[in-house]
Order: C-alpha cells, then sequence, then structure tokens
C-alpha cells in the first residue's frame, strides 16, 4: 500500500469512529446508519485489496449498539474506548505504510497466504506483530497470538474450530518432522509462565524470542495453506 493511499484509509476510518462514537453517545442523527453503512463497504473492499484484515464485525450501527448493550459498556468513555481499541492495531500497522516500512519476507508470506476463509487470521496476525513493535512491548502475548495464528489456520482450513491442536495435526497430514516442531513450538509456549496461561513468575521471554516465534509462525501458516490447499508451495 503506497503512503498516500494508506493516509486516505485512515481518514476513513476516522469518519467510521465518529460514527460510531456518535451513534452511541449524544450525537445521534439519523442519517447516520446509511452513512456507516456506505463507508463500512468501502473501507472493507480498501482492505481486501491491501490484504488487511478487517478488525471491525460491525456492519450496521444497529449491530455495534447491540454489542455495547450487550457489554454493558454504560458510560460515553468506556464506548469511545471500546472503539479506539478496535482499530488501534490497524492503523499502527497503516502508520508503517505511511512511512514505507516493509515487513519481513516471512511475515508477508505468511499475510499473503491468508486469504478467503483466512482473512480474519490477518487480524491476530497483525497483533502479534504490533505486541513486538509497540512503544509498550509484551513479549508473552505476541508468543501467544503468534502460536494461536498456526492453530486457528488449521481449525479454518479442516473447518474443525473447537479441536485441539494435537488432533488438527493429525488431521492435516503433515510432514512428520514438521507437524513435531509445531507442536513442540506449541508446548514451548504453553509451559512458559504468562504466555498461553497464567504465570506465577515474571516471564523471561525476550524481543529475541517473541520474533523468533512470530517469524515461525509465519513460515507454519504458509506451509500449512500450501499444504492443505495443494498448490504445493512453490515460491515465485
Amino acid at each position: 500500500m503506497t503512503p498516500d493511499k494508506a493516509s486516505e484509509l485512515k481518514k476513513k476510518i476516522a469518519q467510521l469512529k465518529g460514527l460510531m462514537t456518535a451513534y452511541s453517545t449524544d450525537g445521534r442523527r439519523p442519517e447516520q446508519p446509511h452513512e456507516y453503512e456506505e463507508l463500512y463497504r468501502e473501507v472493507a473492499l480498501d482492505l481486501e485489496d491491501a490484504k488487511y484484515g478487517n478488525p471491525n464485525p460491525y456492519k450496521s450501527l444497529e449491530v455495534f449498539y447491540g454489542y455495547v448493550r450487550s457489554e454493558e459498556l454504560k458510560t460515553y468513555a468506556s464506548r469511545r474506548t471500546c472503539i479506539s481499541k478496535l482499530y488501534e492495531d490497524l492503523l499502527l500497522e497503516l502508520s508503517r505504510a505511511e512511512r514505507q516500512e516493509k515487513p519481513s519476507k516471512v511475515w508477508a508470506k505468511a499475510n499473503d497466504a491468508m486469504e478467503g476463509e483466512l482473512t480474519l487470521v490477518r487480524v491476530q496476525w497483525l497483533k502479534a506483530r504490533n505486541f513486538i513493535q509497540s512503544n509498550t512491548p509484551d513479549f508473552e502475548n505476541s508468543v501467544k497470538e503468534s502460536i494461536s495464528c498456526v492453530e486457528s489456520t488449521l481449525r479454518i482450513l479442516l473447518q474443525q474450530p473447537k479441536a485441539t491442536l494435537g488432533n488438527l495435526l493429525k488431521e492435516a497430514n503433515l510432514d512428520s518432522d514438521i507437524e513435531r516442531l509445531i507442536s513442540q513450538a506449541y508446548g514451548y509456549a504453553s509451559n512458559r509462565d504468562a504466555v498461553r496461561h497464567g504465570g506465577t513468575k515474571p516471564s523471561t521471554l525476550t524481543k529475541l524470542e517473541a520474533e523468533f516465534f512470530l517469524e515461525f509462525a509465519g513460515s507454519s501458516i504458509a506451509y500449512i495453506t500450501a499444504r492443505l490447499k495443494g498448490n504445493g508451495g512453490s515460491d515465485a
């Protein structure tokens, strides 16, 4: 994505956030639902073209307001916070695009593989990256999200949304050595304090480990999608 397109998309997202905020606080107007739906479709297409996941599942303001009510977000401040967090990771990525920062080859290859039914995994994938690169990095959650992306990819492609990673790997019929590596990576993450489960002592994970797992998960996702979709995983 070019810097100009990234800037334009950020402006559209700001408009969407403004409509969501107005509708869920004290600025509601009758024309807002139509404006929102038109803009939502436009942003969704832009994100699809740019190969970004859409973090906003609310296709109408009415649906969003229903979520706000169900979560009992009673204060205007809590609603504004919810809206801000919704696009937080995507806006960070668009800022990188404005600065023309390029992700690693592995990261980009994995992101490209997340097409069709896997586009939802892109949101999770971006979160894993941002946990490393934010001003207040969270390496534990980055590792957790990286490994979870691999699990989510298998669940979607094998159409087993509740299956465990062990069962998914058996059914995927991957190379046995690669299967073992993925299983070991999952086990490592599960056994580390404060990663997949609550820890009893401070984690010793560093940026090096978090980046390793992000790259490892990226290679795993690219391999899994190529294997299960039958395209052979050949390099262009």
